[in-house]
């Protein structure tokens, strides 16, 4: 027997910041701490003998090496069709970096090729980062909305760290902050301060990745229950005084409530993403702290109305040609209006159409969210300028 070679390759853990969930969600997300050191196999995997006769049963023994856990295993091969050494490192290389599992699992694998008398017997030895205990414990996200479930959970559970394999191309850095965003604005009372993350892609592309969510919350855990509970109390007491009555009573009631004890808080600058930390952009620091920027005016608002049964969202745009915040509620007549109680002018059109807001200035983006097409709910005094168009068309 002769050696022909030894060749050393290490997995390439590649790593992207982008600051995905099972198929089913019939159990509850978990959050691990980050591995380090070497990991444990199952001794049944311990080792493990395949045969391979060329490159495409070379790179599938490999796989399955990495994909059962094995530490130890051995490729015999007989009349190969190839070169065995570029294939070897080849197939070593592209199973380590290029699949979930090996850019995920693998820390360094190791080979020697030797010659017996009529084959060759590779032996191949793995160092893994991971294991595959903890490769199997891994949900699998198929799309956008079990991304939308899983941030939903991982930000009312305040989880630091989330992995999760995912098998759809498109989630990426746009659709994981748009989960993230939407989990927000949906639920303020849930989830009091948004979090800043980074997220780690095993490999970098490819319809199939596994990807480790990293998050980070403003104020400690404990400082965040004590003023949930102060909101849940606050947002219970000022529901009870918007009585009973139509939508629209009771919304009026609301925004007198908030207009005497409210005050703007004109220090944030709602163009700087970080602000949204601040307490001033929250519901908490509206309705007990008293003190809020436009944004957190709206959280507020849609807190109260969520516990008032009125439909409510949250709508982020523009106003005077400031990043601001505003809400659309659902009146007695089904229709949506806008509304923003920063602003609150019992004597003028509390509740706007589409042409009203944006005729007060207000721009938001269109597709994003659902129309407010009227009809108007007061006199013709509060209609909108008709814009004339001076270029009308030439013709008979």
């Amino acid at each position: 027997m002769s050696k022909i070679k030894s060749l050393v390759a290490a997995a390439v853990l590649i790593t992207f910041a982008i600051s995905g969930c099972s198929n089913s969600f019939d159990r509850e997300w978990s959050s691990s701490s980050k591995h380090q050191g070497v990991s444990s196999q199952d001794p049944a995997d311990a080792e493990l003998t395949l045969e391979a006769e060329d490159y495409a049963s070379l790179y599938d023994d490999l796989y399955t090496f990495i994909s059962k856990g094995v530490e130890h295993g051995v490729v015999r091969i007989a009349g190969y069709a190839g070169d065995i050494d570029a294939d070897m490192a080849q197939a070593v290389l592209t199973v380590s970096n290029e699949t979930p599992e090996g850019a995920y699992c693998v820390y360094y694998m190791n080979y020697n090729i030797t010659r017996l008398v009529s084959v060759l017997e590779v032996s191949v030895s793995v160092i893994y980062r991971h294991s595959r205990a903890e490769l199997d414990a891994i949900d699998s996200c198929a799309g956008g909305t079990d991304m939308e479930k899983l941030m939903l959970d991982t930000l009312k559970g305040r989880l630091d760290f989330v992995t999760v394999r995912v098998t759809d191309e498109n989630i990426n850095e746009t659709s994981i902050s748009a989960a993230i965003e939407k989990a927000y604005y949906e639920n303020p009372e849930d989830i009091l301060y948004i979090p800043t993350y980074t997220v780690n892609s095993y490999p970098e592309e490819g319809s199939e990745r596994i990807l480790e969510i990293s998050l980070s919350y403003p104020y400690a855990t404990s400082t965040v229950a004590t003023r949930h509970a102060a909101l849940e109390r606050k947002a219970e007491e000022i529901v009870a005084i918007t009585g009973e009555g139509t939508v629209n009573d009771r919304l009026l009631r609301l925004g007198e409530y908030m207009d005497a004890n409210v005050t703007y808080d004109n220090s944030v600058d709602a163009s700087d993403i970080d602000a949204r930390r601040y307490s001033a952009m929250t519901a908490y620091g509206a309705l007990v702290q008293g003190s809020a920027a436009g944004e957190g005016y709206a959280m507020a608002v849609k807190v109260l109305c969520d516990r008032m049964g009125v439909e409510c969202y949250v709508v982020r745009g523009r106003y005077n040609n400031m990043d601001y915040a505003w809400n659309t509620v659902r009146m007695d007549n089904g229709q949506l209006y806008h509304l923003d109680f920063s602003v609150f002018d019992p004597a003028g059109a509390v509740f706007k159409t589409d042409a009203q807001q944006l005729a007060a200035n207000y721009w938001w983006d269109k597709a994003e969210y659902q129309p407010c097409p009227g009809p108007s709910l007061y006199g013709p005094e509060f209609d909108p300028p008709v814009i004339v168009d001076p270029y009308p068309p030439v013709g008979p």
